[in-house]
């Protein structure tokens, strides 16, 4: 029972940090880059952009978080440098549909 219940505490945790993961990106390093790469003349308008598409998309974001959960078991066998490449790419994969959902809800 307690090894349950450890599975299930660790799934959540996984959601949530992926949750958090995906809005770090969405509004700190999109638009850092994005600056960076001079896509935007206004540096605001970087802040803007990303803010509005990672917000639009907090309900798919939430989702495929909630949805990420259900790898944890198989992910927690995994070595840490392995389990910590597939939480990145987890968190650019869930934004990047996210946003892309967002981008067509906007459009």
């Amino acid at each position: 029972m307690a090894l349950r219940v450890k599975l299930l505490v660790g799934s959540i945790g996984y959601a949530t940090l992926v949750f958090l993961g995906t809005a770090g990106l969405g509004f700190v390093v999109a638009p850092t880059v994005a600056r960076a790469a001079h896509l935007f003349p206004i540096e605001t308008d970087a802040e803007a952009f990303f803010s509005l598409l990672t917000l639009k998309a907090v309900p798919v974001l939430a989702g495929l978080s909630t949805a990420a959960a259900f790898s944890y078991e198989k992910i927690i066998r995994l070595s840490l440098l392995l389990r910590v490449a597939v939480y990145a790419s987890t968190i650019v994969l869930i934004w990047v549909l996210g946003a892309a959902i967002a981008a067509v809800m906007l459009g």
